[in-house]
Formats: structure tokens, C-alpha cells, sequence
């Protein structure tokens, strides 16, 4: 574990990045029922279904995290270059093709998981709300554990690809903005 018990230097900047999206849906699930929430929108689907697409995809995560890391160690990976991570994220940026993220998100500043708020008062969305959060806690945690050199070291592995974890960490931000934008703001 890391001497401080907090995300590293390197992952913060992406792990941040992640609680603001988080943060944002949050937001704007807020003002939802259970109806319009399970309510199929023009593209076909639910912000149920997308919201449980995004906590899948983060329980996936942290569930593949500590197994990619200890089969990891057993290689001996060279430390990787700011490059080599830069490399990664276009890499990632450019398979998802988002749209920019809404002007307001970098108005968002939380720090770690815990301090996301959850302001849905239907009983159902808050219920998905809580799970996502309580996923980003435990996977809040696995990266707390990655040691500063080992954030430069460790490959990501799981069914996604190769990653760095930098790269790992912003593709499950990338993953999840593209679903959003398919199902909930752009719906076709």
C-alpha cells in the first residue's frame, strides 16, 4: 500500500476525472422517478439499463484490478514513460469519440469516492445510485494500494485490453461517457 492510503499522484488526475463523470450523472439522475427511469428513451433503452451498464462495467474493474496486478508481478514490465501513458489514452480517446464532456463537469470537485452526493429522492434510482458509489469505494480502495512505482510498471489486464492503469482507469470513464451519451443525451 501506499505510504499515504491515497490514490497516486498519476492515477488521481484520471481517478478524479471518473468521480466528476460519476458526480454528473448523479446529478442529473436527480430529478428522476421510478418511471421515467425505466422508461425506454428513443434510443431503446433505459437510464436503468445504462446506468446498470456503467456499474457493471466498473464492478468488472475492480474485480479484474487486483488479479491483473499480481499476475503482473510475475513479468517484469519496464517502467512506462508519461508517453507511453499519453500513448494509451489516445489510444483509448480514440476508440470512443465522445463528445467533450458538458462545460459545467470541470466546475465538479470531489477528491475521492466517498464524498459523492446522491440527491435522487425516488427510492429505485437512489438505490442504483448507491450501488455505483459503493463499486467506486471498493475500487477507490484497490487503487490506494498501487504503489507510486508500480502505477508505472503494472499493465492492466482484463477483457477490454492491455492498459496501463492510467489508461484502465480512463477507459471505464470513457466507457461509461459514451454509453451515457448514446442512451441519455443524445438518444437516437
Amino acid at each position: 500500500m501506499n505510504e499515504t492510503g491515497m490514490v497516486t499522484e498519476i492515477l488521481e488526475i484520471f481517478w478524479k476525472e471518473k468521480l466528476r463523470f460519476a458526480q454528473y450523472c448523479f446529478d442529473e439522475l436527480a430529478s428522476f422517478d421510478a418511471k421515467t427511469f425505466a422508461e425506454k428513451r428513443t434510443s431503446g433503452k433505459s437510464a436503468e439499463w445504462t446506468l446498470q451498464q456503467m456499474i457493471s462495467y466498473d464492478r468488472n474493474f475492480s474485480f479484474f484490478l487486483p488479479l491483473s496486478l499480481r499476475i503482473s508481478g510475475f513479468f517484469f514490465f519496464t517502467a512506462f514513460r508519461d508517453q507511453d501513458i499519453e500513448k494509451d489514452l489516445e489510444t483509448i480517446r480514440d476508440k470512443y469519440r465522445p463528445p467533450a464532456f458538458p462545460t459545467h463537469f470541470w466546475e465538479i470537485q470531489i477528491s475521492k469516492a466517498s464524498d459523492l452526493k446522491i440527491k435522487a429522492t425516488d427510492p429505485k434510482v437512489k438505490e442504483h445510485c448507491e450501488s455505483w458509489k459503493e463499486v467506486l469505494i471498493r475500487l477507490e480502495v484497490k487503487l490506494s494500494q498501487v504503489s507510486e512505482r508500480d502505477a508505472y510498471r503494472k499493465r492492466y489486464t482484463s477483457l477490454t485490453g492491455i492498459h496501463t492503469i492510467s489508461g484502465a482507469i480512463n477507459n471505464s470513464t470513457e466507457f461509461c461517457h459514451y454509453i451515457w451519451n448514446l442512451h441519455m443525451v443524445n438518444p437516437t
